[in-house]
């Protein structure tokens, strides 16, 4: 969880940064407050659109592998946005990185089903929302603190905002590709007796035969809510 919860507080911190990099970037780039709106919000348009496919494609691929794309790509569009030279440039850029983007959060709540059971899942949820928290107490000096960079190695202020929300974000994708488990199955931090309970609980929840109030639910809360965080905290 505390894996997941990173990578939504990178994202985060990805969706704010324009409005950081606004402050500079309007003035250098010659953008209307027009200009500027309209390229804000074709990322919402990109993640939209892309959103129900970015889910289909990720059930097909493995959350390990589709999760890396998609916040390596959303972090090399970041990077590119560092080199914005036009309006043009800027809708583009920005219609991309909701594209590259989409399906993230709905692709992390469809996870969580496939590793925890329904009685744990809205604290799981009620966790990982925490790092969105985080995000906006991390966001605003940090994006502050990039804007007064302005000139260092070359790089205007609001360049700096990009370049160095883009780069943790495409070091994350690739952590991702080595340490995310798609599913149960494939953890080797699980016995095989850890993962046929798991799995067993969750098909019987999933058929509509298990009861929410089932005393077994503790093997499962022993098993990954206090030994786990101790070796890996698995994702």
């Amino acid at each position: 969880m505390p894996f997941l919860g990173l990578l939504y507080l990178i994202a985060y911190i990805d969706r704010q940064n324009v409005s950081f990099a606004k402050l500079q970037m309007v003035g250098d780039l010659g953008l209307s407050e027009y200009a500027y709106g309209l390229g804000a919000s074709l990322f919402f348009i990109g993640y939209f659109i892309f959103e129900v496919p970015s889910n289909l494609l990720l059930n097909r691929f493995g959350a390990r592998l589709w999760f890396a794309r998609i916040i390596i790509s959303w972090g090399l569009v970041t990077i590119a946005l560092a080199y914005t030279s036009s309006p043009t440039m800027f809708y583009i850029l920005r219609f991309l990185l909701g594209v590259c983007e989409a399906g993230f959060f709905p692709g992390v709540l469809y996870l969580l089903t496939l590793w925890f059971p329904r009685d744990y899942r809205g604290r799981m949820v009620g966790l990982f929302m925490i790092f969105s928290a985080l995000a906006n107490a991390i966001g605003a000096p940090l994006g502050g603190m990039l804007l007064d960079l302005d000139g260092l190695w070359g790089y205007a202020g609001w360049e700096w905002v990009f370049l160095a929300t883009g780069i943790p974000a495409v070091i994350a994708g690739i952590v991702t590709i080595f340490y995310l488990d798609d599913k149960p199955e494939t953890a080797a931090f699980l016995s095989q007796d850890e993962k046929d309970w798991l799995n067993k609980r969750i098909a019987s929840e999933n058929s509509g035969r298990f009861p929410r109030a089932d005393q077994s639910a503790r093997p499962f809360h022993v098993a990954l809510l206090c030994r786990i965080p101790a070796r890996r905290l698995w994702s």
